[in-house]
């Protein structure tokens, strides 16, 4: 089976306090898409990085830093009004290739370091025959409901019952394919992210182990733990 990537890179970072798209930050030297490129590319030959239109050639200066093997191809696209738009535009590009591939990642830029080997499991999970796998890890913070209107502190949530989603999400291409292409033609199917898409129309989608390196860079306090990771992912490619 092939496998392809599809990177989302269009989002900005305004939480992250920059004028620039998250993804253009630099940690470590280099931006979270060269790195976030880097890792997907050690499972993914043909990468699709969809980009905020008005910052595509910058996307492509910065992948350009990114360490990868010679038979790796990246192309920037320019992403949608939604992430669920960009995904969709990505997904055609690979789907119009020669041959297809059989297997889709859908990888966030702002889980730059997500390891391979979670995204060679959820990979074996397609191979083995489902129609989509998402790799999650267990919640470590005290979950709670939204506070009252007069501020009371809302009641626990039991997080023995609640996983947190990472990123990639890997899918049979065609059932990606198809996904995108039902959700765009019905109104009201926009979803959060793409096994939410995948499992709307009957397709069978499993959890696999996650990493704690997937974590999303959101705020300017994530950039501290990415420096970290960048380091010690540097030192065990090294």
């Amino acid at each position: 089976m092939t496998v392809a990537a599809v990177v989302t890179a269009a989002g900005l970072g305004t939480r992250l306090g920059t004028d620039l798209p998250k993804a253009l930050v630099r940690v470590a030297g280099r931006t979270l898409v060269a790195w976030a490129v880097e890792r997907v590319a050690e499972v993914a030959q043909d990468v699709v990085v969809t980009a905020p239109p008005s910052h595509v050639d910058e996307f492509s200066r910065a992948i350009a830093e990114a360490k990868l093997a010679p038979d790796v191809v990246v192309v920037v696209i320019a992403g949608g009004e939604t992430r669920q738009e960009s995904v969709a535009a990505g997904v055609a590009v690979l789907m119009s290739h020669s041959p297809p591939p059989t297997i889709i990642a859908v990888h966030d830029a702002a889980r730059a370091f997500m390891p391979a080997e979670p995204m060679r499991l959820a990979i074996g999970a397609i191979e083995a025959g489902v129609d989509g796998a998402v790799p999650i890890v267990p919640l470590v913070d005290t979950i709670v409901a939204v506070p009252g209107a007069d501020g009371s502190l809302g009641l626990a949530v039991d997080r023995s019952s609640l996983m947190a989603a990472q990123t990639p999400q890997v899918f049979r291409a065609s059932a990606l394919h198809d996904a995108h292409v039902r959700g765009a033609a019905e109104p009201g199917a926009e979803v959060t992210d793409d096994a939410g898409l995948v499992r709307r129309y009957g397709y069978r989608v499993v959890a696999t182990e996650g990493h704690s390196w997937g974590f999303k860079v959101t705020i300017p306090g994530d950039l501290a733990l990415a420096e970290h990771v960048a380091s010690q992912a540097r030192g065990a490619a090294s």
